[in-house]
């Protein structure tokens, strides 16, 4: 990466932290606009890495960009996140389940590699967008055998929310403990443990990330 794309790239950073803190902790509204004007005073920078941090918050589900308004604030509340995580939990326990008798040698092969290149990867806000990368490869390649169209098009539906291993970097060596414990599950052949093990895994960053709201809120 040219330096100049890394100071860019280190910008865009700085004001998608700053908007989706402002966002987290109330700062921001549901249903206020955005004005990038002002923000880009406010954080004395040009509208261009505006522009960018409203496009990966609406990825994020924290902005709506609507034509002829702008962006419109959309926060996450303890609720969404009860319901989307729980709900995943299930339906991608159940997907991993059926998927492992089908999952082949180079399906097995392929999670060691992603979940070596997770383990080796110094977590940063440089790195963060290859790890939300490999994390999403991790679980996909883990259902890809599931034989059940329905169930896996609403785990897909559901996806991983970019939001989580932007907020909870401090638990990166605990995800991967679980990241772990998941892929010798599926070395062992046990579906009823690797079901439990990817429950826990998404319930669990489900109770990191209604903590860290809490706290941001207090």
């Amino acid at each position: 990466m040219s330096k100049v794309n890394e100071d860019k790239s280190t910008v865009v950073k700085f004001v998608t932290k700053r908007l989706r803190r402002a966002i987290l902790n109330g700062t921001l509204k549901k249903g206020e606009r955005l004005i990038q004007e002002e923000w880009a005073e406010r954080l004395q920078v040009s509208r261009m890495p505006i522009r960018e941090a409203l496009t990966q918050l609406q990825m994020e589900g924290l902005v709506e960009l609507v034509p002829h308004k702008g962006a419109i604030v959309t926060p996450i509340t303890r609720e969404n996140i009860e319901e989307i995580y729980q709900t995943r939990a299930l339906l991608e326990g159940l997907a991993v389940e059926k998927s492992l008798p089908y999952l082949t040698d180079e399906d097995k092969k392929q999670l060691k590699e992603i979940l070596i290149q997770m383990e080796e990867l110094e977590i940063s806000d440089a790195t963060n967008d290859q790890y939300i990368q490999l994390n999403t490869a991790f679980h996909e390649t883990l259902r890809k055998g599931c034989p059940w169209p329905r169930v896996q098009k609403m785990v897909e539906t559901l996806g991983i929310s970019p939001i989580a291993p932007n907020l909870l970097v401090h638990y990166h060596h605990q995800t991967q403990r679980e990241h772990r414990m998941i892929y010798e599950a599926v070395l062992r052949g046990d579906a009823a443990e690797l079901r439990a093990a990817v429950e826990y895994h998404i319930l669990r960053t489900k109770n990191n990330l209604i903590q860290y709201m809490e706290e941001l809120n207090n």
